[in-house]
């Protein structure tokens, strides 16, 4: 072989391996830019789904129903359908709005409405009768001169013959515990109150 064909024959070699070099550069620099397109791709469809099912989750969160029945001094009593966040002067509004003879001032109107409450609002006539009624009652409880056992303080309870602190305390204790008392004779159950003392206080205590 003469030194023309070895120089042939070496150029041929050479220039096949700069051509296997070039493409698996060019394969390298593919895959490359493959894979940080699918990486981009996949951020893309991440955040789409996140923010579908941020807006998904937006769209179920509505606030609950409720039903309240407006009566009373309004335009159109009635059962009215609000939402759980709803406040009085709404459920009034629904209702027509207040009527001429009612008071107004008898109701909270920022006050927060629960699902199946009854708002009945009262003319003036009725709510001054309904005052007055309540002072007389107040009024008879106090004059009656009885100590109601019930709701008595420890210093009330000692203005009844033969009770003294701890008798008092006895007796605010045991109706705490029990709920009260149903009767006067009731308050014989209270450790260190027999017969004797009952009969001296019987006639100056009372459970309502």
């Amino acid at each position: 072989m003469n030194d023309r064909k070895k120089k042939q024959i070496i150029i041929g070699i050479l220039s096949a391996i700069l051509i296997l070099l070039a493409g698996c550069g060019k394969k390298e620099v593919t895959f490359i830019q493959t894979e940080e397109i699918q990486e981009k791709e996949g951020q893309l469809s991440g955040e789409n789904a996140y923010n579908e099912q941020d807006e998904g989750s937006k769209e179920t969160e509505e606030p609950r129903q409720i039903f309240v029945y407006v009566c009373g001094a309004v335009e159109c009593p009635g059962v009215y359908e609000l939402s759980e966040d709803a406040r009085a002067f709404e459920a009034i509004e629904k209702a027509g709005g207040f009527s001429p003879e009612a008071y107004e001032e008898a109701l909270n109107l920022a006050k927060p409405l629960e699902d199946g409450e009854q708002l009945l609002i009262p003319t003036l006539e009725e709510w001054e009768q309904g005052k007055a009624a309540l002072d007389e009652a107040e009024g008879n409880e106090a004059s009656d001169g009885l100590v109601n056992i019930n709701t008595a303080s420890k210093e009330e309870l000692c203005t009844l013959s033969g009770v003294g602190e701890s008798r008092a305390e006895s007796i605010i204790a045991y109706r705490e515990e029990h709920g009260g008392f149903m009767t006067i004779e009731d308050i014989k159950n209270v450790t260190g109150i027999k017969e004797g003392l009952f009969s001296k206080i019987k006639d100056k205590i009372k459970v309502k």
